[in-house]
């Protein structure tokens, strides 16, 4: 497999890089009969992505076979072996999860202290993030203008919208375009307006408050008018926030990193004896996708768990059906289940 780059910092560095690539189309070739004959195309990078982050790639590099650099471009053409196999059954649990998480983006804007009705930072967040395969929730207009009006005067009910819309994953903040009074002569001759456009973007864990991300940007923007000139400057902005929002929603989904693992707390009914829990108990403990599962209290009246899980509320009830429980509710990091002899 070949793998090209671009020399932009060291030789070291472009080379590291190019070997990179070269194992993500060792890791395309592998994965495509999988994953395209299992979901949509659409989500073809979002699945790669999720592999390669949770199980640190399908191709292992057996050796550099060939490598030049030529023109500022780093080539390596390398062998890898491919481990497919083994990974079938992660990738096919990963594939079951790849309408999560649902992503409900809110960022009103303001220029020169004006609400503005089509926010450009919230657009083009979710188009980006939309374009990746994650699936974005999408009010309709009227909620999006409440919406953007409750965050901005309170700010602490984003949390409450996104429950209220069943998102799993929030990105709110804020998107400010304020005039440079400072601005050079030959700009005002000709007549150009000049913002500075500040961009604050949160993501949050729905159904913990865990804060994910918290990154404030700013940006210059210059234009005929001050509406041109804030599209600039949030542009600018939205451009060096987008990659690592889609980079942290991998590690949320995928299961890697600090953000990924939240602990839910898992309310089962119905156990006939200690025996029978025990034995259910020690199930949970060999599910792989579990970090960990912690017994709190046992009682036949109701028992509770807890477990350490990378994913969504809703991928959880879908594992624990799988392991003798009925889910009767989900509610935030909250399972009640029934157990099932």
């Amino acid at each position: 497999m070949q793998g090209q780059v671009a020399i932009v910092t060291t030789i070291q560095a472009a080379r590291s890089a190019a070997i990179a690539e070269a194992q993500r189309a060792a890791t395309d070739q592998v994965l495509g009969a999988v994953v395209t004959a299992e979901t949509q195309v659409a989500n073809y990078e979002l699945i790669r992505d999720l592999v390669v982050r949770r199980s640190g790639g399908l191709a292992r590099l057996l050796k550099v076979d060939k490598e030049e650099q030529k023109n500022g471009i780093y080539t390596v053409t390398a062998t890898f072996a491919v481990a497919k196999q083994p990974l079938t059954d992660q990738i096919r649990a990963l594939l079951d999860r790849t309408g999560d998480p649902r992503v409900l983006v809110v960022l009103p804007e303001t220029v020169a202290g004006q609400p503005h009705a089509a926010p450009t930072s919230e657009a083009l967040i979710a188009s980006a993030l939309g374009n990746r395969g994650f699936r974005i929730v999408d009010p309709a207009q009227s909620e999006k203008l409440r919406l953007r009006n409750e965050i901005l005067t309170e700010p602490e009910s984003a949390q409450m919208a996104a429950a209220r819309f069943g998102a799993d994953l929030l990105i709110y903040g804020s998107a400010v375009a304020e005039v440079n009074t400072a601005v050079p002569d030959a700009m005002k001759a000709a007549g150009l307006s000049s913002v500075t456009g500040k961009l604050n973007v949160k993501l949050v864990d729905a159904s913990t408050g865990q804060q994910l991300i918290n990154q404030v940007i700013s940006s210059p923007g210059t234009g005929l008018n001050l509406s041109s000139a804030s599209q600039m400057a949030f542009e600018r902005a939205t451009a060096q926030v987008t990659t690592p929002l889609a980079s942290k929603l991998i590690d949320w989904l995928a299961g890697t990193g600090t953000a990924a693992r939240r602990t839910f707390t898992v309310r089962i009914s119905g156990f006939p004896s200690y025996r029978a829990y025990s034995t259910w108990l020690s199930r949970a403990k060999s599910e792989s996708l579990f970090s960990t599962v912690t017994s709190r209290a046992f009682d036949v009246a109701g028992t509770e768990v807890q477990v350490e899980f990378g994913g969504s509320p809703d991928a959880l009830a879908d594992l624990l059906e799988g392991l003798q429980l009925t889910v009767t509710s989900v509610s935030g990091a909250e399972v009640r289940a029934q157990y099932r002899p």
